[in-house]
């Protein structure tokens, strides 16, 4: 059931929202900024980092701008660990502090909301030090350093994990909130899907395996895949095989020689909605907004955490999901073909095992989280 959303009756919102890097990050906010236009007409700002040293432009500004957000940069790196380049970092950060402030004076918000990334850091600081509202929204059931930090400093944290809240200062106001995803995910149907794929009617009762590695992909994973291409097509199986850029061209040549008419490789899908709604089981990464969706979804995941996130805490997320009932994992440095041929078909086989994995991804699902955040973002301002 839905919060009820608490009506905000004043003049129209001024908010700034940041948030970049990954979709991890990006697309929270973006979930969080397109309610707050639809539900009081907030005017909206995005703040994130500024392009590269070689000219690229930062994903969230390309999302942000596609999505018809107003977009400023501002100066942001992650912390090296090493001297003398630590100095440098900091630098800066510091720099991007400045920037975020100014920016700030000039569009003066009612609040201003973080939801990760590199660029958030400086614009939460800014804000802090200019008396802004503002709101943190973690992921992770394991806060990276940043945000730890901000924890202490900002008016409110929400959280996607409950586990989470054991890390932040005890004066620290948290809500438990769940994750925001995307209203296309919310209300997406299997008609719509089976069109946008071109797949025929006899073929609709297919078991579907989506396969992806998160908006940048995965090696390790996008290898075991392929090495098994062959034996799950015989098996039956569809394959929705989500690469990443970098990968593509690599996968594409694992599948020369197969029948590929079950088979679909793409290096990114901006319609999420359509794969996940097909599939009957995932494998992916232990990203916190792919494990939002995929709860949505109801949908039963093997998940391979990356070993190298901050603090490990992809496992963390992996290991909530596996506690309730919804998930297998498989460590990165165990993972090849056989084994994830063997755990998928295993699962795909029409077990009960697989329904009581889709109910319990379901118990986690937390369709009122983008409500949970409006509310806690109009108590800030009202």
């Amino acid at each position: 059931m839905q919060k009820t959303i608490r009506p905000y009756s004043k003049d129209p919102l001024r908010v700034v929202v940041s948030g970049g890097g990954t979709g991890g990050h990006i697309y929270p906010a973006l979930a969080i900024a397109a309610a707050l236009r639809e539900r009081c007409g907030a005017d909206i700002l995005y703040l994130g980092g500024k392009a590269s040293p070689q000219g690229s432009l930062p994903k969230e500004k390309e999302l942000a701008l596609a999505a018809g957000w107003d977009y400023k940069g501002v100066s942001a790196v992650g912390l090296s660990r090493r001297f003398p380049h630590i100095a440098g970092d900091i630098i800066t950060n510091i720099r991007g502090v400045g920037e975020a402030r100014e920016i700030l004076r000039c569009f003066s918000p009612c609040a201003v909301i973080g939801t990760g990334g590199y660029a958030m850091a400086p614009t939460l600081r800014a804000a802090v030090s200019l008396g802004l509202p503002t709101l943190l929204h973690e992921q992770n059931a394991y806060p990276g350093r940043a945000n730890r930090y901000l924890a202490g400093k900002v008016d409110t944290v929400c959280i996607s994990f409950a586990a989470a809240k054991s890390y932040f200062p005890a004066s620290a106001h948290v809500i438990l909130s769940g994750l925001p995803v995307r209203e296309a995910i919310m209300t997406a149907g299997r008609e719509a899907a089976y069109e946008f794929f071109g797949i025929e009617e006899t073929e609709r009762k297919r078991p579907t395996l989506l396969v992806t590695g998160g908006s940048q992909g995965a090696h390790r994973l996008n290898e075991a895949i392929c090495g098994c291409y062959k034996e799950l097509l015989a098996a039956g199986l569809r394959i929705i095989h989500l690469t990443g850029e970098t990968h593509y061209k690599n996968c594409l040549a694992a599948a020369v020689g197969l029948r590929q008419e079950n088979l679909y490789i793409l290096p990114y899908l901006k319609e999420m909605q359509n794969a996940l709604v097909l599939a009957d089981l995932a494998v992916a990464r232990a990203g916190a907004s792919f494990l939002s969706e995929a709860a949505i979804a109801a949908l039963p995941t093997i998940l391979i955490p990356y070993p190298y996130a901050a603090n490990d805490h992809q496992t963390l997320n992996a290991r909530a999901f596996v506690k309730a009932g919804a998930a297998r994992m498989i460590p990165d440095d165990r993972l090849d073909s056989a084994e994830l041929a063997c755990q998928a078909l295993g699962l795909l086989d029409g077990t009960e095992e697989i329904r009581q994995m889709s109910q319990a991804a379901k118990s986690l699902a937390r369709p009122d989280a983008l409500d949970s955040i409006i509310n806690a973002v109009y108590e800030l301002v009202k």
